[in-house]
Formats: structure tokens, C-alpha cells, sequence
């Protein structure tokens, strides 16, 4: 092997070097970014029904309601929240906002259950429903289930349907 030849294996060997740290840190650093992300408020289950039981669990969880459902209950259990995050509630109604619950956490972790009803307490509009939580602005999830159509609901007014 001459010189060169040994010159350039040398300097081979220190651009891999270079590049084995390089990656070291950056794997290294996408770690404790990855930590610090999952120490944040999660959702361990989450559940659409129509209410809950004795026990606060729910009762025929499912995506689809019948057409005389009065109430929608979204149920859920979270962990790794901190004392003070601020979730939100959104509900939607083919493609529109029609009710915004706010909460401030107090535990860790837990189990919350917010409904979504009409005030004159008659059935809700069958149609497309939506409702995100969200934790410090974040949305965390989306869930959609519907309420099936019947005679009653044709021609109905939004504005007035969850009034």
C-alpha cells in the first residue's frame, strides 16, 4: 500500500467518523424530543354512546344511534395530563359547530364523560355527527358517528336543530 493510498483510507475513515457522531446526535436528540412527547396528555379510550351506567361505563358504545336518540355521551379515559391542561369539546353537525364544552384537568389521569342534547330534550336530527377533543389547542382526536334519518327529520332547520 503506498502513501496515498493509505492518505485517502485515512480520510474515508474520518468523513465515516464524522458521520457515525453526526447520526449519534441527531438519533440521540430525536429521542429526547420523542420523551418529551409522550409525556404529554393522551387518550387511552375513547367511546361514543348514548349513556352510561351505574358504574359510569357505557352502555351500546357504537358509531351509529337510532333515530330517536335524545343524547350522544362521548366517554373517554386519559392519562399523562398535567394539573391545569384545558380540553375542549367541539361537537359538529353536518360539517358545522353546534356545541363547545371547555375543562380544566385537576388529576393526571382519569375518566370524563360530556353529552351533547337538545334543550327542549326531543330526539336529535339524524344525520352526520362529529366531536374532537382537544388538550392546550391541540386537537387530540376526532370521532364521527351518525344518528340514522327518519320521517321527522326532513326539512328541518339547522340553526334550530340543537336549540
Amino acid at each position: 500500500m503506498t502513501r496515498g493510498d493509505r492518505r485517502n483510507q485515512a480520510g474515508a475513515c474520518l468523513v465515516l467518523g464524522l458521520f457515525v457522531v453526526g447520526l449519534m446526535v441527531f438519533l440521540s436528540l430525536s429521542f429526547r424530543a420523542d420523551n418529551v412527547i409522550a409525556a404529554s396528555f393522551k387518550l387511552d379510550d375513547v367511546r361514543i354512546c348514548e349513556e352510561l351506567d351505574d358504574g359510569l361505563n357505557p352502555v351500546n358504545p357504537g358509531t351509529v344511534l337510532s333515530g330517536d336518540t335524545k343524547q350522544v355521551c362521548l366517554w373517554f379515559k386519559y392519562s399523562r395530563a398535567r394539573e391545569g391542561d384545558s380540553l375542549e369539546i367541539i361537537w359538529g353537525f353536518s360539517g358545522q359547530m353546534v356545541q363547545k364544552d371547555s375543562y380544566r384537568l385537576q388529576e393526571s389521569e382519569g375518566t370524563r364523560a360530556f353529552y351533547l342534547l337538545k334543550e327542549d330534550g326531543g330526539a336529535l336530527p339524524g344525520g352526520t355527527y362529529s366531536v374532537s377533543i382537544a388538550c392546550n389547542g391541540r386537537e387530540r382526536r376526532l370521532e364521527r358517528f351518525s344518528v340514522e334519518v327518519t320521517s321527522a327529520d326532513e326539512g328541518f332547520d339547522l340553526d334550530e336543530a340543537l336549540d
